[in-house]
């Protein structure tokens, strides 16, 4: 094991790691990339309900030379949060997410990102992350306003799209035309 791959898969006593079921991980933009030429995330959860994760940033993510784009940085953000919520018991999507640049993130760098939900309310759940580095450093920090959905919904969304992928041309399937 590289010395990489001991630090994504070690984490204190108090935390514990997640198992992402396949479904999730799989073709995922954020947590899909085998290779580790992309972005290589570990989930750890809390036992006050708070969320960590490890992340190796890969020469796939550049934006500006030598630093990460901020799109990935932002996905990143969004995928810890909604994450988080779901972690909590709370199945949701994003309606509005908020993040800050503070500084550039170089590639590969060793990223943790900490996530937290700061609010319930009714259907509305609010969520705060960070990424940082191995020593503290604030990279970019994120809020994010999610909504629950009934569960059917999203069993409905699988359903969906798996019969897309099955389709000839599938590419266009289910699409809408919205010039009109």
């Amino acid at each position: 094991m590289t010395g990489d791959q001991q630090w994504l898969t070690t984490a204190g006593p108090e935390w514990t790691h997640v198992d992402v079921p396949a479904e999730v991980v799989e073709s995922n933009f954020v947590t899909g990339d085998s290779s580790g030429r992309r972005l290589t995330v570990r989930y750890f959860l809390h036992s006050d309900g708070s969320v960590m994760v490890k992340v190796l940033v890969g020469s796939e993510t550049k934006g500006p030379p030598g630093h990460v784009h901020g799109g990935a940085m932002a996905a990143l953000l969004d995928e810890t949060m909604g994450g988080t919520a779901w972690m909590n018991g709370h199945q949701v999507v994003a309606v509005e997410l908020n993040v800050t640049f503070k500084r550039m993130l170089p590639v590969g760098t060793r990223c943790i990102i900490r996530s937290q939900v700061s609010g319930v309310d009714g259907r509305k759940i609010r969520v705060e992350a960070t990424i940082c580095d191995e020593i503290g450093t604030l990279y970019s920090s994120g809020r994010g306003l999610f909504i629950t959905l009934d569960p059917s919904r999203f069993t409905d969304m699988s359903a969906q799209a798996a019969a897309r992928s099955q389709t000839p041309g599938s590419a266009a399937a289910g699409t809408r035309d919205t010039t009109r």
